[in-house]
């Protein structure tokens, strides 16, 4: 909690071996950005990513692709509602290795204040 109905919200993820998933920062043209939603609050700010952030440059997307391995916290301050007791809303991702990417994945989250 950072003051009256404002909170800080961290989604950590944890990526299994020789996979990446994608910064919320990706750039148009690559691979599908990470998206946080809220759907009980209102997004104050940018996200934060806290990780080991790698930038590569793929021909084949002509774009610098920025992706985490092994894990990344998306960090986000969120307004809700006078009395709310948890923060609702969805991580839509996409990971991906060396040979493949699997196909974006949605999941929704609960988290309470």
């Amino acid at each position: 909690k950072k003051s009256n109905n404002l909170y800080e919200v961290h989604i950590k993820t944890s990526v299994d071996p020789k996979w990446h998933i994608y910064s919320i920062y990706n750039p148009d043209g690559g691979a599908q950005a990470t998206a946080l939603t809220f759907t009980n609050g209102k997004i104050v700010g940018k996200t934060k990513e806290t990780g080991q952030m790698k930038t590569v440059f793929e021909k084949e997307f002509k774009v610098d692709q920025k992706y985490f391995e092994e894990n990344v916290d998306f960090i986000q301050t969120v307004k809700v509602m006078p009395g709310a007791k948890k923060v609702s809303g969805t991580i839509e991702y996409m990971v991906c290795n060396d040979k493949q990417c699997l196909p974006p994945k949605t999941v929704a989250f609960d988290i309470a204040l």
